[in-house]
């Protein structure tokens, strides 16, 4: 993609904002302790959760797997032992893309993009059959027509796996997990985009439980029971959980707990204010909305924590360019325009409705401009009372850089541990910073 040209480029100088290169407070390395509850043995546990279904399953049983677009941990290797746990039992499973309107809405991208995850016919042992015809299994109360990917209705059951986590939006007593899964991952391109069109006045975590209930009670199809992964906040496998999908009641209750549980081992930053947040990477990868909005505080009865202003320095590889979540953001470079892919990020904006989160945020030339526009998001201009915090993305917060005014948070806090000497902010002769992750 060639740079983007502007006309009248942003000119705000050291004169105009206030703050010099040598006036920014410089930074320490700090290690954040989380609960590492794991599961030591995840084919061992796959295999366990899925024990009470496998009498179910009938010899040759087209059985379709779903998997979806985030970027679970262990993925992979949970699908493969999933599918080998079914084929054993006599079963011919295959994998179903289970991801909206992700990779482009279209057949071809979602089946690359679960290879990009490292899912394939030679990862996992059986067929991916990618397509994005639907059947319609029934209509909410509010006129919300709930799909179904077709060659998932058409299997004789489906085995559907994803993680469990607090959402980006939906608050409810589900939220990130299977009744998702099911909704709106199951309901391809066509379900998603209703649902979040139905979500402008109803709200999602609302839709969802219904869409749900309507899926488990269709004598349309046939659900094997599902597969729940929840991990903990150093990118581990903590717990992996058969649930069973024949009572929807039952199944809100055993995944609401699952939710808890994610919910008390999620990562999040340790300080309430925060004046200026820097962001190295944002991606689907980390979180849907690129950033998560439990972490950021930008999220409905989130309010903590507070946060002046974030600068989102760049996209992770695996995003491939979807920025969306880009618009929580106050400042990015201008450079980072160049690294969007605008049809998947857009795309990703129009089928969930939500709009704001791909506008684009004000451009700056350089980071020292991003740096002097956030510091001016604070009453007091003294320097060294700048409460400045730096993160790698919001999935990875075992490590932060933060600025003097927090240290003695960090002295006072038992989970967190300065580490010795000091990381100064030197921009090089184009106002740049290096990175500090590299």
């Amino acid at each position: 993609m060639r740079e983007v040209e502007f006309v009248s480029p942003f000119q705000l100088t050291e004169l105009q904002s206030g703050i010099g290169r040598e006036q920014f407070p410089p930074l320490r390395r700090v290690t954040q302790s989380f609960p590492r509850e794991s599961e030591p043995d995840v084919p061992g546990a796959v295999r366990r959760a899925l024990e009470p279904f496998l009498p179910n399953v009938k010899p040759g049983a087209r059985i379709a797997v779903t998997a979806g677009s985030r970027g679970i941990v262990r993925l992979p290797e949970v699908t493969r032992e999933a599918v080998r746990c079914l084929s054993e039992a006599g079963a011919k499973p295959f994998i179903v893309p289970a991801m909206g309107s992700h990779g482009g809405a279209s057949a071809e991208g979602q089946q690359a993009l679960l290879a990009n995850l490292g899912i394939s016919e030679q990862t996992v042992g059986c067929p991916v059959v990618s397509g994005m015809e639907t059947v319609q299994l029934g209509t909410t109360s509010h006129g919300f027509p709930v799909y179904m990917d077709r060659n998932a209705a058409q299997a004789d059951a489906i085995l559907p796996i994803n993680r469990v986590k607090p959402h980006t939006s939906i608050v409810g007593p589900v939220e990130s997990g299977l009744c998702k899964m099911l909704v709106i991952g199951l309901g391809k391109q066509a379900g998603a985009d209703r649902i979040h069109k139905q979500a402008l006045k109803v709200p999602l975590g609302e839709l969802v439980l219904e869409g749900s209930k309507i899926i488990v009670e269709s004598p349309q199809v046939t659900l094997l029971g599902g597969l729940a992964v929840v991990e903990n906040a150093h990118k581990e496998i903590a717990r992996i959980a058969g649930l069973a999908l024949d009572d929807h009641a039952r199944l809100v209750a055993e995944e609401g707990k699952l939710l808890d549980e994610a919910r008390r081992l999620m990562p999040r930053l340790p300080f309430e204010e925060i004046d200026a947040l820097i962001v190295e990477e944002i991606g689907k990868n980390v979180s849907g909305t690129g950033m998560d909005t439990n972490v950021i505080g930008r999220k409905e009865g989130v309010d903590r924590p507070r946060i002046g202003a974030i600068y989102v320095r760049g996209l992770t590889e695996e995003t491939h360019g979807n920025a969306h979540g880009v618009g929580m953001a106050d400042v990015i470079p201008r450079r980072l325009l160049s690294h969007f892919d605008l049809n998947a990020m857009y795309m990703n904006a129009f089928t969930s409705r939500r709009m704001a989160q791909s506008k684009i945020p004000l451009l700056t030339e350089t980071d020292l401009q991003a740096l002097q526009v956030c510091m001016g998001f604070r009453e007091d201009e003294a320097p060294d009372s700048a409460r400045l915090v730096w993160i790698r993305n919001t999935g990875r917060l075992g490590e932060l850089l933060v600025s003097r005014a927090l240290l003695p948070e960090v002295e006072a806090n038992p989970l967190l541990e300065a580490l010795p000497g000091e990381v100064p902010l030197v921009f090089d002769a184009e106002d740049g910073l290096a990175s500090p992750w590299d």
